[in-house]
């Protein structure tokens, strides 16, 4: 995947991300709530990205990885519903056609 200049948060639109298949990924909406960060972590169908270094370098998060996310990011959220303050994660949808939706998490370390 290719890395950002800035954290997807921080980006001017329309902000892109083009995953290893090919398909272009275009930002939906940034900061989700928490409980919409759950959603499409249950989504099969989604799939879930990691942004290391605050969002710069995103990567696919395996099958196996995506449960083990929920325990590792619901206490830290930073986004609505979490603990703003103090949190060190954010999250946001991407959207590809024909109706594909994306979870990208990054990670404030």
């Amino acid at each position: 995947m290719q890395p950002f200049p800035a954290n997807p948060d921080s980006l001017d639109d329309p902000v892109t991300l083009v995953d290893d298949q090919g398909t272009s990924w275009v930002l939906h909406r940034k900061r989700l709530a928490l409980r919409a960060v759950r959603r499409l972590l249950k989504d099969a169908a989604a799939p879930v990205v990691w942004g290391d270094v605050g969002g710069l370098r995103p990567r696919p998060v395996a099958e196996a990885e995506r449960s083990l996310l929920w325990t590792r990011i619901k206490d830290e959220y930073k986004g609505p519903g979490g603990a703003r303050s103090v949190g060190r994660y954010v999250a946001h949808e991407f959207r590809a056609e024909p109706g594909r939706r994306m979870l990208f998490i990054e990670d404030h370390c």
